[in-house]
């Protein structure tokens, strides 16, 4: 049974890849330049040009697979990527089910997020039946997410399963999404830290999560992969202690993040790179996103590591690999 896989030059889905790989399944690998690999290990894996944006692309990519792990997504909190967030997020995933059904496979598994559950109340924790209610934020990233996770869940042609991780630290992570904290703490900042909390997890619990769901995963159901739970004043705390200096201990409110955040927006509104901090993620960091993942836990075997281990990798790998300058 060959296993297709997208976003696979990511840092998760190029994980997912080797995972699979290395349990000896048959794996191919949407990519759009064999060139430009990305973090992806190429060692016994079939690889087929495509790009989840070009139907056709993804019908050639996906016939005689059985299985598809969607991980291909655009993560950015800025307006101007609205357009590619939609194009990439929502309407490659509608391509990969359609591709998916017109080759007769069985089952998609889609890498969403805890951007598509909605926000609790302080004090509160949250889990896979928490209604999404970012809507009137209008974040592209949030919304597309979500759009992305109604269409496989509801779709009838397939199996569809989504799974969504927390704020994922551990190795490769050459965009700096969950290790931007280390980094910052490392170069002696920020000055201040968001009032809410969230959800962290291991890259290596996650992919763990991702094959478990892929075997035994319910169909229309989805399962949150985090583990830990912290306040971004513990969060920030615990990652001090990876890096080795002071945490900030300044709790700061939403409206002065906010400021900080548009000045951070303007300070790189020409550069290529996501901004450390934008309006958006003000708005985001400010509330509470603690989920459980104890369904993940009890359905499929899931068995997060201790918060240190995925920051420490993902340390060690900013250490050995150029990033921690």
């Amino acid at each position: 049974m060959t296993i297709l896989v997208t976003g696979a030059t990511g840092q998760l889905g190029s994980a997912v890849a080797r995972a699979l790989a290395d349990e000896g399944r048959t794996v191919r690998c949407v990519v759009r330049d064999r060139d430009r690999l990305g973090m992806l290990d190429p060692t016994g894996i079939q690889l087929v040009l495509g790009d989840v944006t070009d139907l056709g692309s993804m019908r050639t990519a996906a016939k005689g697979c059985k299985q598809v792990v969607h991980a291909a997504g655009i993560v950015s909190y800025l307006s101007k990527n609205r357009a590619r967030q939609e194009a990439v997020n929502h309407q490659g995933t509608r391509n990969i089910l359609d591709a998916a059904a017109f080759a007769d496979a069985d089952r998609v598994l889609l890498t969403s997020s805890i951007a598509a559950l909605g926000f609790v109340p302080d004090g509160q924790v949250g889990d896979e039946e928490t209604a999404w209610n970012w809507g009137p934020y209008n974040l592209g990233y949030f919304d597309t997410k979500f759009a992305a996770e109604r269409l496989v869940l509801g779709d009838t042609r397939l199996e569809g399963v989504a799974v969504n991780p927390g704020i994922t630290m551990g190795h490769s992570d050459t965009n700096h999404n969950g290790g931007r904290i280390l980094l910052q703490v490392h170069q002696g900042g920020p000055f201040g830290v968001p009032t809410g909390a969230t959800t962290v997890a291991s890259l290596d619990d996650v992919v763990q999560g991702h094959l478990a769901a892929l075997d035994r995963g319910i169909s229309g159901e989805r399962y949150v992969l985090g583990g830990h739970t912290p306040t971004w004043v513990e969060l920030f705390q615990a990652a001090a202690q990876v890096v080795g200096a002071p945490p900030p201990t300044r709790v700061l409110p939403k409206w002065l993040i906010k400021i900080a955040g548009m000045g951070a927006l303007l300070k790189g509104q020409f550069s290529d790179q996501e901004p450390p901090l934008t309006p958006a993620l003000a708005e985001v960091t400010a509330k509470n996103r603690r989920y459980s993942s104890a369904k993940a836990i009890r359905e499929l075997g899931y068995e997060p590591k201790p918060l240190a281990h995925g920051l420490e990798q993902c340390w060690r790998w900013y250490l050995d690999n150029g990033h921690a300058s």
